[in-house]
């Protein structure tokens, strides 16, 4: 990452990537892009206003969402040379705690006793949203992504060699052709429907209630992910703040239930959530505004045609389960990033079909396994017989017991080796 680069006064009219939507997802894959692609010229399009790369942070200490990183997301940030800024606002985890509410078996993650699926003496870092994207976006300003925002696309017309956006600056109309689209614009996204790709969705009939809560005592560095009959629960660690020792709540119930989680006062919904959780994370002072979404799975048919790839939430939208989303989009990321960084790009266009096929072969295992593991679990630890909680028993002291199952399963949860 070299040249500076400021919001673009005069847009390009051709590019070799245009990425559209400049979230999370379509800011890292920018960044991996420019890293490992020199060579190309890129443009990231976003309908809301950039973040000022400037501006110092303001971090509210409660009423944020928080992304859980893996170890193997950390390792890839650090390739591009962002751990530095990005440990100063993370939380690591040193320890994950995985049990069954009201069971005896569960399973005790250490970093030094899982060095195949660590970083830096981690298992993984969580920071809040409001602290990783305006990170990325300095980063992003780095480079020599044009970046375009706020741009409004108002629609795409494929052909043989590129994709054609016409896109809109306040009143000002522009058009831009890319050799290789990427759509990053989140779930339900426009293009993905005007472009006809067909999205398989599996609704779960529960919804996530998400806060950050403030606890008596420091959280170790401790993460827990504690299944109960109503769905799985998740507290993560957050980094102080204001002398409020936090952790980020996720806790999945039935909608209902969340519907009456939410209208309660704060006093009494934190009683609630120490009863349903328990006090393996101590004594539970306070909790922000409550944020809830409901919880589904949402699928790409196609990933990738001629000329076209998607990436994020407008591919796969998983349950917050293991917070394994990001963390997949990631490693999607980089697959493309490396991808394009094989092929000889002066000669071959980077949205060549058969190169995008090639990718997607590369990515499937992983995406067959993660998106799997995230909707097969649920439904097991919320099933209420015997038979169920038998197998779940069985599997946790089996993971608890068995160094070799338990490997393979912390390092596809950390990304490593796929």
């Amino acid at each position: 990452m070299t040249a500076d680069n400021k919001q673009s006064e005069q847009p390009a009219t051709g590019v070799d990537v245009a990425i559209v939507g400049g979230g999370m997802a379509g800011a890292s894959l920018a960044l991996m892009l420019a890293h490992y692609c020199p060579q190309l010229s890129l443009a990231l399009l976003e309908r809301q206003p950039l973040p000022d790369p400037q501006a110092s942070l303001q971090l509210p200490s409660f009423d944020t969402r928080a992304t859980a990183l893996a170890a193997g997301s950390l390792q890839l940030f650090a390739e591009l040379g962002l751990w530095p800024a990005l440990r100063e606002h993370c939380a690591p985890i040193e320890h994950i705690g995985v049990s069954d509410r009201g069971r005896a078996a569960g399973i005790a993650l250490r970093a030094p006793e899982e060095p195949h699926a660590s970083f830096d003496g981690m298992l993984g870092a969580v920071i809040e949203n409001a602290a990783l994207g305006p990170l990325l976006h300095r980063a992003l300003a780095r480079t020599g992504v044009q970046l375009l925002a706020p741009a409004q696309v108002d629609s795409v017309q494929m052909h043989e060699d590129s994709a054609q956006l016409q896109w809109r600056a306040g009143d000002r109309e522009h058009t831009l052709r890319a050799r290789l689209l990427v759509i990053a614009d989140g779930t339900d996204s426009p293009l993905c429907r005007q472009l006809g790709i067909d999205i398989e969705r599996v609704s779960y009939r529960q919804r996530a209630l998400v806060t950050t809560v403030g606890l008596a005592q420091p959280h170790g560095n401790r993460a827990y992910e504690r299944f109960t009959d109503a769905g799985p629960m998740a507290l993560l660690p957050l980094p102080p703040r204001g002398g409020q020792h936090r952790m980020a709540l996720v806790w999945t119930c039935e909608a209902a239930d969340a519907e009456t989680l939410a209208a309660l006062p704060e006093r009494d919904f934190v009683a609630r959530l120490q009863r349903a959780f328990g006090w393996r994370a101590g004594r539970i002072e306070r909790a922000g505004r409550l944020h809830s979404y409901p919880l589904s799975l949402s699928l790409a048919r196609e990933q990738w045609r001629r000329n076209l790839a998607l990436v994020g939430n407008c591919a796969h939208f998983l349950h917050p389960v293991a917070g394994q989303g990001f963390n997949l989009t990631l490693r999607d990321s980089y697959g493309l990033a490396q991808t394009l960084a094989r092929e000889d790009l002066a000669r071959n266009s980077p949205g060549q079909l058969d190169l995008l096929e090639g990718f997607g072969r590369q990515r499937r295992r992983d995406q067959q396994l993660t998106i799997g593991f995230s909707d097969r679990v649920p439904p097991l630890f919320a099933a209420p017989g015997l038979m169920a909680r038998g197998l779940r028993q069985v599997g946790l002291l089996g993971l608890a017991l068995a160094p070799p199952l338990r490997a393979g399963f912390v390092g596809q949860a950390a990304g490593f080796g796929l």
